[in-house]
């Protein structure tokens, strides 16, 4: 006891006690070594990096070749700006980037890469979400641009923030920017909007106001991202504010280019995995229909070349020039279980080749000679339908009055095997039948230039070659040679039997050149009706198109379009199905009884979708201890009862209401 009084008389003058814990060594742990198809993770870890890294080295390259020329002005404007630092209006770039554009990020982080040469730059950017008002504005502003000085974080800025000469600042009042730009000799403070349409009128008023008013001491620079029209932008500022601002309009690449860019260099020949219909529909289609940035299209690709890589085991194949020691012995036996294939060897089986087959079912060796053969032969049918993509696309401008798809949604209807004999090409070969000499002469130039197969492209540039010969012979001067497909040489004929009036078409007199001219468009149009036909297959036809083809959207469906409130609904509705546990399982004549053996918060749940818009406090803790019965005591179910009611107004499901003291009101209801 003597021991113990001292100790604790110790304790209460010392600052801090050391805890010596036993030096004794842990327990060995035993390792665990990978087993089954997880044994090639690894191996698939390592091939997913190398596999990422040359499509990401080709996206970001691409990404700051785009918007080079708006950097570059944009960057000349801000070192002319410097000039008239005395002037008091805000130099002011106007970014016009489409209407399904964001703040261009990756136009931020050039400008911040280049050098000034009037001091450093501060860079901050402000969002609608972040800036509720104006004290909260000032703040996050101050904040931002203070945290990094070229690229470089100063530990020291916390100090600047809160005090400056034993003076005491508010932390949204801007003369501590002031002093941080000057102890730094900072050049320009450029302050980018994201989303400049979303912020309030007058409070992005004010703010100018502000920023101008402070301009003779902190060298303020405006970069404002224009989804709409700077008329638009005009009307909703104030004219003090429109008065405070100097602007100069620049153009970016619009969204839908930088996207056809990106989605290029994803589906470029070299490329070891392919992302299929479905995935790519569903990611092209988030991207069109939300505001989004080029980099959550990114990321989504990448996220399905790292579900590919670590969830299928089988990815192992795609690694180029594999070895069979270095593939387990499970890997093969879960390559023949593939759906595609057991419809080879079924194929197999009918075409009489039962030697060959029971050596790819017998044989590691042999299964694996022949996966990489027909894994390269299915890249090398995709390679050839992006040509044919291609020859669609150059058709389509070279055609008048013809609209050029983008290349991503041809990408998607010839992986789903919808645009072979589809009414776009219909459409399109009825156009190339009733082309002019001169636009189809064009078209046969172009089409040569592309890389079709030899033997479609020996018979393209045969009649590529009889077209010159027939444009040669025709008479200078004279108007293009016309099909007979062509509508302006068919004339209606109007005929009247039994007092009624029957229209029908009469073809005009064509000419010895016209006639040849109709029958070279007619083998134009067969040939592309045939090649189009043996390029856009099934890919189901393709042998082993699980592993280089992924297509699997539920893992991008629940990380990059998550649905919480659904989850937490259902979690609070049905509390069985995520912990398992007895005691919580719904009784079998009443799947929604309430059980005192719930969660408190699930209990308040169920009883609040019973209630209406204004809730009882007292009714309420009333049918709740009912629920929760006389076992507990009241002390225990009050305390139940209070934290499920601060966990659900947590959730914003209730709030408090002035009206009524004693009641809460419903604000969210179920399946909104």
């Amino acid at each position: 006891m003597l021991n113990i009084s001292t100790s604790h008389r110790t304790m209460e003058y010392e600052k801090c006690h050391l805890f010596h814990p036993d030096a004794s060594r842990p327990a060995k742990r035993r390792r665990i070594h990978p087993r089954g198809l997880h044994a090639s993770w690894p191996i698939r870890r390592h091939a997913y990096r190398e596999a990422w890294r040359a499509h990401h080295d080709q996206i970001t390259s691409t990404l700051n070749h785009i918007n080079s020329a708006t950097v570059s002005d944009i960057s000349q404007f801000l070192l002319e700006a410097h000039q008239l630092s005395h002037h008091s209006r805000i130099p002011t770039c106007l970014v016009l980037g489409g209407p399904h554009a964001t703040l261009q990020n990756q136009i931020t982080q050039q400008l911040a890469k280049l050098d000034s040469r009037h001091g450093p730059r501060l860079f901050a950017s402000l969002s609608p979400a972040s800036s509720t008002n104006l004290k909260a504005t000032l703040k996050n502003l101050i904040q931002s641009a203070t945290a990094r000085v070229d690229g470089i974080q100063d530990e020291d800025d916390e100090l600047a923030t809160t005090q400056t000469k034993g003076r005491k600042l508010l932390n949204y009042d801007l003369q501590i920017l002031a002093d941080f730009a000057h102890e730094r000799n900072v050049g320009q403070v450029v302050v980018a909007f994201e989303g400049t349409e979303a912020f309030d009128s007058a409070l992005l008023s004010e703010l100018i106001e502000i920023l101008a008013s402070w301009r003779d001491r902190i060298p303020f620079v405006c970069l404002f991202n224009v989804a709409t029209s700077v008329d638009f932008l005009q009307q909703r500022l104030s004219t003090a504010a429109v008065k405070c601002l100097d602007g100069r309009l620049f153009d970016v690449a619009p969204s839908a280019e930088v996207v056809e860019q990106v989605f290029s260099i994803v589906t470029d020949p070299s490329s070891l995995l392919w992302l299929g219909p479905n995935l790519a529909g569903m990611t092209l289609e988030r991207q069109s229909d939300y505001i989004q940035s080029i980099d959550t299209l990114v990321d989504a690709v990448q996220y399905a070349y790292m579900s590919c890589y670590y969830a299928n085991a089988l990815s192992i194949f795609l690694i180029p020039n594999i070895t069979i020691k270095t593939i387990p012995t499970d890997h093969f036996q879960a390559l023949r279980t593939l759906k595609s294939f057991r419809n080879h060897a079924q194929e197999m089986l009918q075409d009489q080749q039962t030697e060959q087959l029971r050596n790819l079912l017998d044989s590691d060796e042999a299964l694996l000679s022949f996966a990489q053969q027909k894994i390269d032969e299915g890249r090398q049918n995709l390679v050839q339908m992006m040509i044919a993509i291609d020859v669609i696309r150059t058709i389509q401008t070279s055609l008048p009055n013809v609209t050029a798809s983008s290349r991503s949604n041809l990408y998607v209807q010839a992986m789903a095997g919808t645009l072979d004999e589809s009414a776009l090409l219909r459409s399109l070969l009825l156009s190339v039948r009733k082309a002019p000499s001169d636009t189809s002469i064009a078209l046969m130039r172009s089409l040569v230039n592309l890389n079709i197969p030899k033997t479609r492209l020996t018979e393209c540039k045969t009649i590529t070659t009889e077209l010159e010969q027939l444009l040669q012979d025709q008479t200078p001067g004279a108007q293009p040679l016309r099909s007979a497909d062509d509508v302006k040489n068919s004339t209606l004929r109007t005929t009247v039997v039994a007092q009624k009036v029957e229209l029908s078409k009469q073809k005009s007199s064509l000419s010895k050149q016209d006639a040849a001219y109709t029958a070279l468009l007619r083998r134009l149009s067969d040939l592309l009706e045939r090649y189009f036909d043996e390029t856009f297959i099934p890919i189901s036809q393709l042998p082993f198109h699980e592993i280089f083809i992924y297509d699997s959207k539920s893992p991008h469906r629940e990380v990059l379009t998550p649905r919480p409130r659904h989850a937490i609904e259902r979690a609070l509705a049905t509390p069985h199905d995520y912990l398992d546990c007895d005691c919580c399982a719904p009784d079998q004549t009443n799947d929604a009884a309430l059980s005192a053996t719930q969660p408190a918060t699930a209990v308040l749940y169920q009883l609040y979708l019973e209630s209406g818009n204004l809730i009882n406090a007292c009714d309420l803790w009333l049918a709740f201890s009912a629920v929760m019965g006389e076992e507990l005591e009241e002390e225990m179910r009050m305390a139940l009862f209070q934290r499920g009611l601060a966990e659900l107004r947590f959730l914003g499901l209730v709030k408090g209401t002035r009206k009524r003291v004693d009641h809460i009101a419903k604000v969210a209801w179920k399946g909104l």
